[in-house]
């Protein structure tokens, strides 16, 4: 059989069909960004899962003044009486401790701290990283060395080893052991994880600033007279945002577990105020003596809170910046 039949036997192509790939083709491209990130974001299951955990966790200690059956230093009874140590069960889901307190409202009071720090942290750090990683990005030369030395030096700095020397001071250094002794308030606990949480985010937006400043936009906001704040502001870290989003959102997570380490120590947040990390510092003496409620309990909260946060990690990470997900896949 010649070509020429073989040709005539084959089905023309449909023009509906044709015009409708295209459509579809159009839809698909005109997509903003925005979309684009949020639909590879639902793509990530493990994403969206941690943020359906993490928004459980978050809604049930914003409710806390609510759904708490007592407050933070409230007992559920006289504390000489049997009141102290009881086991889960339907009145008490989490148990008592040492002093008749609610466990299950001491959880949800502690995660109220324990995510507000976290967020705290998050937010200055990522505020102060992203102003001295874009300036010294930006200027460079001896700026730049001058600014990334100090980055390093507190990248360096051995936070809860100088607690312990700090505390370990003669009395005669009081004001040493107040500040950072027994009466850790919670705003200092903040400051204290401010100062060595920004150095990341530092270092991912100078980076970043270092590629995107010799790009042609760049350059013609210089041509234009564009001042060297507005260019920094307007246009070097509006472009920087979806790496800052991901080091905050690790940063969150990195402040939940150090507050929780410095508490356990016996620094951070302390009685009569609650969080996760202080909950397991005074579980430490009765891991032992069979009350299993009083650790395992805020180390589950701990456990999930930090795992969804990551999980959201991985998820924008992958949304904002398609290349390093195929590179990954």
């Amino acid at each position: 059989m010649s070509d020429v039949s073989l040709s005539a036997l084959e089905p023309s192509p449909d023009p509906m069909a044709a015009e409708t790939d295209q459509a579809e083709g159009i839809a698909a491209t005109s997509r903003s960004p925005l979309q684009l990130a949020v639909r590879r974001f639902l793509h990530h299951r493990a994403a969206v899962a941690g943020s359906v955990v993490l928004l459980v966790i978050s809604l049930a200690v914003l409710l806390a003044p609510w759904i708490a059956p007592y407050t933070e230093t409230q007992a559920v009874g006289d504390p000489r009486s049997d009141y102290i140590f009881l086991h889960p069960q339907s009145a008490y889901w989490f148990g008592t401790d040492s002093i008749a307190r609610d466990m299950y409202s001491l959880i949800l009071w502690g995660g109220r701290i324990s995510l507000f720090i976290g967020i705290a942290v998050a937010l200055s750090s990522s505020i102060i990283g992203t102003l001295i990683g874009a300036f010294a990005g930006f200027k460079g030369g001896k700026a730049d060395d001058f600014l990334m030395r100090w980055t390093d030096l507190f990248l360096a700095f051995p936070l809860l080893v100088a607690l312990l020397v700090i505390r370990q001071l003669p009395a005669k250094q009081a004001w040493a052991r107040t500040a950072f002794g027994a009466t850790t308030s919670i705003r200092l606990t903040i400051t204290l994880l401010v100062i060595v949480s920004w150095m990341p985010t530092a270092r991912i937006v100078r980076g970043q600033v270092l590629s995107l400043k010799e790009k042609e936009f760049i350059e013609a906001g210089r041509a234009l007279g564009a001042s060297n704040w507005r260019l920094i502001s307007r246009h070097l870290i509006p472009n920087c945002i979806g790496p800052i989003i991901v080091a905050a959102t690790f940063t969150v997570a990195a402040a939940i577990i150090t507050e929780s380490t410095l508490s356990f120590f016996g620094f951070g947040v302390q009685p009569p105020h609650v969080s996760w990390g202080n909950l397991l510092a005074g579980s430490k003496a009765y891991v032992g003596q069979g009350k299993w409620w009083l650790v395992v309990f805020p180390s589950l909260a701990l456990l999930f809170t930090i795992l969804s946060i990551n999980f959201i990690g991985d998820g924008l990470r992958d949304a904002l910046d398609p290349k390093q997900a195929k590179e990954r896949a």
